[in-house]
Formats: C-alpha cells, sequence, structure tokens
C-alpha cells in the first residue's frame, strides 16, 4: 500500500479527523505525528494536504425539523427476538417512543428527558447531536433515529439545555 492511501485510510479510520480535513481545520504536521503510519512526518503530512485537496468542502445543510422536548420518560427492556411493541409490557396509558438496541423510550412517569425531533433527520444529524451534548457534558442514556424522527434521552434535570443544545446542533450539521 502507498503512503498515501495509508494515509488516507488511517484519516478515515478518525470520522473525527476527516471532518477537520474537509473543514479546513487541520495543522497538517500534528495530524501527520498523531497517525500510526510508517514515514516521515513531512510525508505524511504531504498526503494529508493532497486529500484534503480532494475532499469536498465541509457545507451547512438546512434542515427542515421540530424539535420538542417529553419530560417523565423511562426506558424499558425489550424483547429483541418479538416483533411488536406488545412485547413491551408498558404500563397503563404508556406509549413507546422508539426502541434502542434493547431498550425502549416509552413515556411514563420516569426521571428522564426525551428530545425528539421530527422531520429530516439521518445518521448525520445523529452524529452532530450526540456529538455537541458530549461536548456540552450532558449524559445521553439513550439514542436512535428512524425514518424521520430522532429521539434523545437525557437526565430531565438536563432536559432544557439538551434542548437549545440539540436545536443548535441541528442548525449547523454538515453533509457527510
Amino acid at each position: 500500500m502507498s503512503l498515501a492511501a495509508e494515509t488516507r485510510a488511517a484519516v478515515r479510520a478518525r470520522p473525527w479527523l476527516l471532518q477537520a480535513l474537509r473543514a479546513g481545520v487541520v495543522n497538517y504536521a500534528a495530524a501527520a505525528e498523531s497517525l500510526d503510519v510508517d514515514g516521515d512526518t513531512d510525508s505524511i503530512a504531504t498526503a494529508l494536504r493532497r486529500f484534503a485537496d480532494d475532499l469536498e468542502p465541509a457545507e451547512t445543510a438546512e434542515r427542515d425539523v421540530v424539535v420538542r422536548m417529553r419530560s417523565g420518560v423511562g426506558l424499558a427492556g425489550v424483547d429483541v427476538a418479538a416483533d411488536d411493541s406488545e412485547s413491551l409490557d408498558l404500563d397503563a396509558g404508556a406509549e413507546a417512543l422508539l426502541s434502542v438496541g434493547e431498550e425502549a423510550v416509552v413515556t411514563a412517569d420516569g426521571s428522564l428527558t426525551a428530545i425528539v425531533v421530527d422531520g429530516e433527520v439521518d445518521a448525520s444529524a445523529l452524529t452532530a447531536v450526540v456529538g455537541r451534548l458530549r461536548a456540552e457534558n450532558v449524559l445521553v442514556d439513550a439514542a436512535g433515529v428512524a425514518g424521520d424522527e430522532l429521539v434523545v434521552v437525557v437526565p430531565r434535570s438536563d432536559g432544557a439545555s439538551a434542548l437549545r443544545t440539540v436545536e443548535d446542533a441541528l442548525a449547523s450539521v454538515s453533509e457527510l
């Protein structure tokens, strides 16, 4: 494998670095030193510059979304072998919002808050939202995207700030 190919593979293994290259905010020498690529730093930095030149620049996409908050939700176990929501064993009046792994986000008298986004959402929107919440030190108990709905579950005490953070994150999501 050539040095250029090895450098590109190392960058693709670090999506944050790929995003930084697309945004044009990389110190090439520092990035070259951080990669586990055989070669001298200057050659790797040159390969990074050439790779960045070949990438489409990061552009912010306008998204048509509605963001709302639902307090008092909880997580309930899901029988992943079952095909329907009847396997949730919900209390009367409880409603399932979204299944995430082996957990379902349900409305009930829980201690969590769900930030629910309806509209133009996808995996890049989920990545941006979770990354921004992490940067704000907001614990994410569950998150998922399905169809045109994205749900992030946070502690109730973080609900209002999480709502603002999600709105801000979706206003500046770059297309990947």
